[in-house]
This record gives C-alpha cells, sequence and structure tokens, in this order.
C-alpha cells in the first residue's frame, strides 16, 4: 500500500483528492492533506510518505521551496505536482528539483491520476527491489559508520572478510556538476546511488553503494582471488564505470584495496583525495591514489608577471601564460589546486581593476558586478577556469580597445601632428596614449589597420607634397621640415610611397 501526502491551499482540491483515492483503499492510504509545503514537511518528517502530490503557487511555502526542503532530508518519497499552470519553465525546473511527473488540473481525470500514482509507485517499489543487500552483513548505515572510522562496526567486518578470504576495495563517486548547477542534476539522492548500483553490477563489481553526501557517494567492492590479479582486474573494471552511463557525469576516486576496517576508513580518506586529481584531468576522470606528486609549485613568478601584463595592457601575452599553465598541469600536485585558484583569483581582479580605471563605460554590469572568487570557487577542473579567464580577458580587452579609440588615440593623433617633424619613437607615441609599446602598436592597428611607422610615413609625405607644391624650397630642406634627416633617405620614402622623385612630384603638380 502507497502512503499519500496531498498538499494544496484550496481545500476543494484537497477534498477532491480524497475521493479520487478513496475508493482505492487496498492500494493507497491518504496519510494527510495540509494546505502548504511547511506543514508537508512536518508530516514528513513525523511519519514515511511514499507518493507526495502537491501545488506549486502556496501560501508560507510554495511548492518548489517544498521539493527542495525535502530532498535535503528524504530521498526516497515521490512527487507529483498537480498545478494550475501550463508552464513549461516551471514544469522543467520541478523535475530537476527531483518530481516524477508534472500534471495540470484543469486537464489530468481521475483515471489518469490513478495511473500516474501507481506508476511511481512501481518506481518506488522496483527501487526497493533493486537496492544493494547487506555487505558483509553490514546495512548501509553500518557501512557509513565503517568508512568514518567508528569503532562499532569493525569486528563483525573483520571477522566476515576474514571467513570470505578476500579483500575490499572503496570507490568514491562525485558527480561533475559545480556548486551553481547541482539542483539541476539529472540524479539526486536515492536516484543517483541506485544508479551506481546497477553500474557497479554492469562493470562486474560486486559491491554496494552505502554513502550518500549531497552529490558524493562510497561504493564498496570485494574481491577474492590473488592479490596481483584481483588488483589489475578492479583498475580494468573500475576505468570503465563514467562511461557506462551517458546521461551521468561523474568521477571516480580510488584509495587502493583494504585487509581490514581500519585500512578500509584509510582507503575512503584516500579516495576522498584522489578524486580531487578531476581538477587536472577532467569531468569522468578515475583518478587513483598515489599518483607522483612533487614540491608544491610556487606561483609566485608568475603571479608578478599577470600583474605586470595586465598593467601593460599586454592581455594576448597573458594568454599565452595561461595556456602554458594548462600545458603544465601534469607537473602540479594537489597543494597546487588552491594555488592556481588564487593565482587566477589575482588575475581575474587585476583585469577588472585596470579595465575600470582605464575605461569608465567598463563601470556597468557585468563587469563592475562581477566576484572573481565566487566564480572560480565553484568550478571543478582547470579546463573550465582558464575557459573563463580567457572569456573575461577578451571582454576586457575589447573594453579597453575602445577606451583606447575614444581617448587615447585623440592624444596620440594631436601629439603626432604637432611632432610629426622631430624624431619620433615607438616608446614616445605609447607614452602619450599611456600603453606599453606592444600593446599600443596592437590598438594602433585595430583603430587605424596602420602600422605606427606607416602611419607617420603616410602624414610626413602629405606634408612634404604640400610643401613641394606650394613653395619654393629645396628638396633638402623639405626633408628636414617633415623629419627626415637624411634628404637621401627622404627621398628614397617619397619614391617608395608616390612612385616619384620629390622634383618629379613638383614639376608635374605645378
Amino acid at each position: 500500500m502507497l502512503r499519500l501526502l496531498i498538499v494544496d491551499d484550496d481545500v476543494i482540491v484537497r477534498k477532491w483528492l480524497r475521493l479520487v483515492f478513496q475508493p482505492w483503499g487496498e492500494e493507497f492510504e491518504v496519510a494527510d492533506a495540509v494546505p502548504n509545503g511547511r506543514e508537508a514537511l512536518r508530516v514528513c518528517r513525523a511519519r514515511p510518505v511514499d507518493v507526495v502530490i502537491t501545488d506549486m503557487i502556496m501560501p508560507d511555502m510554495d511548492g518548489m521551496a517544498f521539493i527542495q526542503a525535502l530532498r535535503e532530508f528524504d530521498l526516497r518519497a515521490q512527487v507529483v505536482i498537480l498545478s494550475n499552470y501550463a508552464d513549461f519553465s516551471l514544469a522543467q525546473k520541478g523535475m530537476s528539483f527531483g518530481a516524477a511527473e508534472y500534471l495540470l488540473k484543469g486537464e489530468v481525470t481521475e483515471e489518469e491520476l490513478l495511473a500516474v500514482t501507481r506508476r511511481v509507485g512501481e518506481k518506488l517499489t522496483a527501487r526497493a527491489a533493486g537496492s544493494p543487500p547487506p555487505f558483509l552483513g553490514l546495512d548501509c548505515r553500518q557501512q557509513s559508520l565503517l568508512l568514518s572510522g567508528a569503532p562499532g562496526p569493525a569486528p563483525a567486518f573483520d571477522a566476515a572478510l576474514a571467513a570470505e578470504g578476500g579483500r575490499v576495495w572503496c570507490i568514491v563517486f562525485s558527480q561533475d556538476l559545480p556548486a551553481s548547477a547541482q539542483l539541476a542534476s539529472a540524479a539526486s539522492g536515492a536516484e543517483w546511488t541506485f544508479q551506481l548500483a546497477q553500474l557497479l553490477r554492469a562493470a562486474q563489481l560486486p559491491g554496494s553503494v552505502c554513502v550518500v553526501s549531497d552529490r558524493i557517494a562510497a561504493a564498496l567492492v570485494l574481491l577474492k582471488g590473488a592479490p596481483g590479479e584481483a588488483d589489475a582486474f578492479f583498475a580494468r573494471q573500475a576505468a570503465l564505470l563514467p562511461g557506462l552511463s551517458p546521461e551521468l557525469s561523474f568521477s571516480v576516486g580510488i584509495g587502493g584495496p583494504a585487509g581490514s576496517a581500519a585500512g578500509l576508513a584509510q582507503s575512503f580518506c584516500r579516495a576522498c583525495e584522489a578524486i580531487h586529481r578531476r581538477f587536472f584531468s577532467g569531468p569522468r576522470s578515475v583518478c587513483f591514489y598515489g599518483a607522483p606528486s612533487g614540491p608544491r609549485t610556487n606561483f609566485r613568478e608568475e603571479s608578478r608577471m599577470v600583474q605586470k601584463l595586465v598593467q601593460g595592457g599586454e592581455l594576448n601575452r597573458l594568454k599565452a601564460l595561461i595556456g602554458r599553465l594548462g600545458e603544465q598541469r601534469g607537473q602540479y600536485t594537489l597543494e597546487d589546486i588552491d594555488q592556481l585558484r588564487r593565482l587566477f583569483n589575482t588575475a581575474a581582479e587585476a583585469l577588472i581593476r585596470h579595465t575600470l580605471a582605464c575605461c569608465p563605460a567598463a563601470a556597468e554590469p557585468p563587469l563592475a558586478d562581477r566576484n572573481p572568487l565566487a566564480e572560480i570557487s565553484g568550478m571543478l577542473f582547470l579546463d573550465d577556469m582558464m575557459a573563463w579567464l580567457y572569456r573575461l580577458t577578451d571582454l576586457c580587452q575589447d573594453l579597453l580597445q575602445r577606451a583606447a579609440g575614444e581617448g587615447s588615440m585623440r592624444r596620440v593623433f594631436a601629439y603626432i601632428e604637432q611632432n610629426y617633424m622631430n624624431p619620433l619613437t615607438l616608446s614616445m607615441i605609447s607614452e602619450v596614449a599611456g600603453f606599453s609599446p606592444n600593446y599600443f602598436c596592437n590598438i594602433f592597428k585595430e583603430y587605424t589597420g596602420k602600422s605606427v611607422n606607416a602611419y607617420l610615413t603616410e602624414l610626413r609625405i602629405q606634408r612634404a607634397k604640400r610643401l613641394l607644391t606650394a613653395t619654393g624650397k629645396s628638396v633638402n630642406l623639405i626633408a628636414e621640415e617633415v623629419g627626415y634627416e637624411s634628404p637621401s633617405y627622404f627621398i628614397k620614402v617619397f619614391k617608395d610611397v608616390t612612385g616619384v622623385t620629390p622634383n618629379h612630384f613638383r614639376h608635374a603638380n605645378r
């Protein structure tokens, strides 16, 4: 018999639902009918409920908040949403929070409601039937205590393991989801562990999924036979686990075999540590404890270089530095993960500060409201952090280039106009713009389509043409007035640009 809980603020709907299930007393028992999510939580905490039929829009605590709160402590109850709103986004969000069905009050018939409730009840029964049996005589709660190092179940476990004559491996599963996306995961709670138990069977690993914490589960696997052969078989089969379920993305941490309760608790800790290596290898990783590790990397030089490149506006070189950090991932240890997060945060904050200082328009969202540390903290993988910093760099680069075009370039053009007849160097011109020479070259070319030298040459030749046609000054004097110390070099440049010598140009244009 399925125990039902009805949650709806409309008393008429609550009475109607009671009447729907009343003739089917052998199948269904309505445990209670309450007006909001807060009352429903009180009922669920007081006694077990199999199926919850809930409205979405309710006072005090609405259906979405209720489903989310329910999932925090009850991984078993199935939820059927019965709503007035044919809103796809609302339905999608409800399903992502763990609802099994979404029905519309104005359209669903009594027969359909009964059929749906039976269907989710069958899912609940099938899941219970598929639950893993006790592992070496220990139920899931005792297995959890064993992994935590609690002494209670240890004697029974050691005795049972000695009788079996094998060794136990600990596997830790962790869904490859950032914190911001965990509520939208395809599987959670009992569904998650149920699917993992199926994957263990598919991989021919006789085990029991025994620990659930948020998006993390642990499994125990018993293997007999010669240690070398058993270990090789386990490693080969465990490597298949992430690929056996295309709809789930998770990584695996493996802590090594154990021959006692104390060794198993240590293996669990090692597996939890090993799974952090997915930061470097990416999602769907199989991470073994004990991979080679060296001294912690000192990122002090990289941090100094990041600041220098940002201040100099050399953002392409900054992206190249990010790329090199990714290429060196094979050299990093687990201790380097936090160091890399801090380095990326340093780069992001420097980028934002520099851009806000150089470009007043950047003070508008989204840049001014960015919190790099919060964003980086939610990322599980180095590749995600790199892609994120690339995007931020591109955003800042675009804002800086626009700022350069609007303000700095006007100063540069005015400076060149006033000083083209004097010896000018790239360093002198870039200093007027407030950028490093390399970065200024890129900005100038994007803005004008020409290099600094080409622009300066074109300006000087234009002035020379005017002097040749409007005055009788000698070629040598004109060369000096437009910024060329060598008359012969001026003649060469003039001919390269115009195709004729200065004298020929003068005679042709008089």
